[in-house]
């Protein structure tokens, strides 16, 4: 069946969903196979950062904290956590877990796993989002506190999701790249199988703090072409898909046999240099962002999916001042404002955009169309992905089109395409500065909400970006399968149960 997957066109996908196909819920009652577009590079939490990968792994290797899709978090590994100082976190364990292998899940073993991603043998991708953790100390065998350089408010958001803890003893003996094909944690599922290019055959654990999950088998399974991972949803090969288009979407809802579930949205934006003429004054970005009919486009791409975006932050992350209203499409407002900044018959300009997606490609076009209206020529630049990065670093861009994730968790991107100390996004401002720095350092959360919201309100005013809309990243799921997606964008399954009734 897996290879007829892969040969399935849009013709036999519509017959075969006419003509129906053979339930195969009885016979996966206890398992649920999960289809991706690629193939997992490895499966240790501390060595991978693609999504493919950690969607798997996450299931393996459990964390200290849940992730909530409100940014905060939950109960995991460890019970209850306290701040006892600005830079001191008290984290106290719940009593009696194992790891997989049987090894006691302690404040030792978290210790290590803290040092074992900060090692740079180990050449961890997260090794970075934990360097405001300069000590750790074991208190008791389920006591540990972290010390942290400053205070830093993100790091309860970071740890659960990249600090996976890991069996020191399993960990420490096991060759890095062996244990990344074959890893070790205390999560609701067992490693049991992986063949390159074959299924990654996950099983329950018992032992689990949140019990055992629903589903005896979680079976992750590699079909790369989009259509083949629709007919495998529909036909019931598959419980599970991630990677739907707009297309697919139409082909899934009409078809009765799968339904639609969101989960993380990208973010999309048009960046500006906001170093040189004609975008250093804010009239002319406000002018842009007056100027581009988000809605339409939106309509015309999305279906109307999107949620259009007033400021930095998404709508759904914590923090977003939800009172600001997205820039309406007014051309006259917008060809005022660039009068009034000495632009009256507009100005000619470049916009950069990556040729790896169609979507994108289909945007520009439309902001450019909308964008001569008011009297801004803009040749579009369709650019390697390598070379577009390139041209960043060497200032070498007027206008480029891109993207990022709407995280729940505010530091995630604020204070990376913000903050002047950090990549430096053709935007810089002292009080934003400020603002970024105050938000990382306070613990209250209440307190912190109040000035992301400033932060978001200054920026809308600000506008280093024309604004535009965020897409949820869509999963498909199967009418036998209990699922829905979740903000961060993972596929955690111990949330995965099969349909009742």
């Amino acid at each position: 069946m897996r290879t007829l997957m892969k040969w399935v066109g849009a013709g036999a996908l519509a017959f075969m969903v006419a003509m129906g196909a053979p339930d195969r819920s009885r016979a996966q009652e206890s398992q649920v196979i999960v289809a991706q577009s690629a193939e997992p590079v490895g499966l240790d939490v501390a060595r991978n950062n693609l999504q493919h990968s950690l969607n798997v792994a996450f299931n393996i290797q459990d964390r200290l904290f849940d992730p909530l899709d409100d940014g905060g978090v939950g109960p995991g590994l460890a019970e209850s956590w306290e701040f006892t100082n600005e830079t001191t976190l008290r984290v106290k364990l719940r009593p009696g877990l194992k790891f997989h292998n049987g090894e006691p899940v302690d404040a030792e073993a978290v210790k290590f796993s803290l040092e074992r991603l900060q090692n740079p043998a180990i050449a961890s991708p997260h090794a970075a989002r934990m360097k405001q953790i300069t000590g750790v100390r074991v208190i008791d065998p389920l006591t540990i506190e972290f010390v942290t350089a400053e205070p830093f408010a993100p790091i309860l958001h970071l740890m659960s999701i990249y600090l996976a803890i890991v069996p020191p003893k399993a960990a420490a003996a096991t060759d890095p790249d062996m244990f990344n094909r074959r890893p070790i944690g205390a999560g609701p599922y067992v490693f049991e199988k992986w063949d390159r290019g074959g299924d990654i055959v996950l099983k329950a654990f018992d032992g689990h703090w949140a019990g055992k999950p629903a589903y005896d088998r979680v079976i992750f399974r590699t079909i790369p072409e989009e259509s083949a991972r629709v007919a495998a949803l529909l036909t019931g090969e598959v419980g599970l898909i991630e990677g739907v288009s707009r297309n697919s979407q139409n082909v899934i809802e009409k078809s009765g046999r799968g339904r639609l579930t969101d989960s993380m949205g990208i973010m999309n934006y048009v960046g500006l240099n906001t170093y040189e003429k004609p975008f250093n004054d804010p009239r002319v970005r406000q002018a842009l962002n007056y100027g581009i009919n988000r809605e339409l486009i939106n309509k015309a791409l999305f279906a109307g999916k999107g949620i259009l975006t007033a400021g930095p932050l998404s709508p759904r992350t914590f923090g977003a001042d939800l009172s600001l209203k997205p820039y309406p499409y007014d051309p006259e407002k917008a060809k005022a404002l660039l009068a009034e900044a000495g632009y009256p018959e507009g100005f000619s300009t470049t916009l950069s955009y990556p040729t790896d997606m169609v979507q994108i490609r289909e945007e520009t076009q439309a902001i450019a169309a909308d964008l001569a209206k008011i009297g801004i020529k803009v040749a579009l630049k369709p650019l390697d992905r390598a070379v577009m990065v390139e041209q960043y670093r060497g200032r070498k861009q007027d206008m480029y089109m891109y993207w990022w994730d709407d995280n729940p968790e505010p530091d995630r991107y604020a204070y990376t395409l913000f903050h002047s100390n950090s990549r430096d996004y053709y935007y810089k401002n002292a009080e934003t500065n400020t603002l970024l720095d105050k938000g990382r350092s306070t613990l209250d959360r209440g307190e912190r909400e109040k000035i992301y919201q400033e932060f978001d309100r200054r920026l809308s005013k600000e506008a280093p970006w024309v604004y535009l809309y965020v897409i949820p990243v869509t999963y498909g799921v199967s009418p036998n399968v209990d699922y829905q997606g979740r903000r961060d964008g993972f596929l955690f399954m111990r949330y995965a149960s099969p349909k009742k009734g």
